[in-house]
């Protein structure tokens, strides 16, 4: 009697739509070839090497740029991504890859069937602009596409925590207005919209795009600087994309640009390529570099927390911090013994979220109240900011009230004592 052997197990295969349809990829592609500018940016960021990526256009001599030089070390650069020139399918062809991912790329459909010719295609997806998307949602649809979402969302907490770390220095940055100039042939002059990348980005660092400039041209992507729009400048920080040996005509020439509100960015750098591409590792550079530029343009002096102020700041870190030893703790809590056991329980807690630190950034002390400002970290990563609570002076020591130790307590899932 002949025994019965296991059943093969077909790999799973994923149905993704886009805006030519819907292409079946199948599970874990191994040659994966990116076509659209730094599209390989968010494959990397979840852990999948492509074994070929076009390079833009504007800077192809340098590609790949430094945030994903290593990782591409091994992998096949492509000529440009330069679409209406045609693309070289013969290349591509001889690399037989498993998938083509286009997701960025402004591709025909025309184009789009010939590749997917070649191999399954995957187009940018429905109701966008490619150039508009933003680098979370495009790592999003990239988790998606292969099958490795949790490993997006992962990607993204992990981003967005190092925006937080960059510009948790510089307060200044919050509600400081900004433009963004691209000089291009003929000295000609373009702004960015109010929903550019570029622009979206400097939102996520606390900068406002000005009103005047937004209800004029705040939905486009980048338009030329009229004089009605160069008269809406009155900004705290212009960053302006230019050739270096052009800088001195142009200063020549608009004279607003000579101002120290200026932060210059060289046109064929790796600092243009980041500040054109917006991606989940262009960011690195960006937050790097851009950041500290902007803050020393518009930082402001900020006086230094008083004697009383840091000891009422000192008070809040020791109760609310879960791994405060409790005799560091106690003095600055009301009726503490009460609360030993709760603490203690919140501390347990906390051990999941590699324990949690409320971290006051400023105090304002009214008759022996005190407001404190502070974020809330789990572990090394912000998870809440700006926020408020008031700590009390009593007999010449800050305490925190039993109410408000055991109404955060609750927030965590602590219980408190009646």
């Amino acid at each position: 009697m002949e025994e019965n052997s296991a059943p093969d197990v077909a790999p799973k295969e994923i149905a993704i739509a886009h805006r030519y349809g819907q292409t079946v990829v199948p599970q874990n592609p191994e040659r994966i070839v990116t076509l659209g500018p730094y599209e390989e940016d968010s494959l990397i960021a979840i852990g999948v090497i492509p074994i070929a990526s076009t390079g833009p256009e504007t800077l192809a001599e340098t590609f790949p740029p430094p945030w994903s030089r290593e990782s591409l070390r091994n992998a096949e650069i492509l000529g440009p991504a330069n679409l209406e020139d045609g693309i070289d399918y013969g290349a591509i062809a001889e690399l037989l890859p498993d998938l083509i991912m286009a997701t960025k790329a402004d591709l025909s459909l025309e184009q789009y069937e010939q590749l997917s010719s070649i191999a399954p295609t995957v187009a940018q997806p429905t109701g966008g602009n490619a150039s508009e998307m933003s680098w979370q949602r495009h790592a999003e649809f990239v988790g998606q596409v292969l099958n490795l979402e949790s490993e997006a969302r992962q990607a993204i907490l992990v981003t967005q925590a190092s925006i937080f770390d960059a510009i948790r220095p510089h307060p200044a940055l919050k509600g400081s207005t900004f433009g963004h100039l691209k000089v291009g042939e003929g000295e000609v002059l373009q702004i960015a919209g109010g929903e550019s990348l570029s622009a979206r980005f400097f939102r996520q660092l606390g900068l406002s795009y000005p009103s005047n400039l937004d209800d004029e041209i705040g939905g486009m992507d980048w338009t030329l600087l009229t004089e009605k729009l160069e008269s809406f400048l009155d900004v705290d920080v212009l960053v302006v994309e230019s050739d270096p040996a052009l800088r001195t005509s142009l200063v020549d020439s608009r004279p607003f640009l000579e101002q120290e509100n200026v932060v210059w960015v060289d046109q064929g750098s790796d600092y243009e390529g980041a500040i054109n591409s917006i991606t989940i590792l262009s960011l690195s550079l960006l937050l790097e570099d851009l950041v500290p530029d902007i803050s020393q343009i518009v930082t402001v002096v900020i006086d230094p927390p008083t004697a009383e102020e840091e000891a009422a700041m000192e008070a809040f870190r020791l109760v609310y911090g879960s791994e405060t030893i409790w005799e560091d703790k106690a003095p600055h809590l009301e009726r503490a013994s009460e609360l030993r056991d709760a603490n203690e329980a919140y501390r347990l807690g906390a051990i999941d979220n590699n324990g949690i630190t409320l971290t006051p950034k400023a105090a304002q002390i009214s008759n022996g109240e005190a407001t404190i400002i502070y974020d809330v970290y789990f572990g090394d990563s912000p998870a809440y900011t700006d926020l408020d609570r008031t700590i009390y002076l009593v007999d010449g020591i800050w305490q925190v009230t039993k109410d408000d130790f055991c109404g955060f307590l609750s927030a965590a899932q602590t219980p408190c004592p009646k």
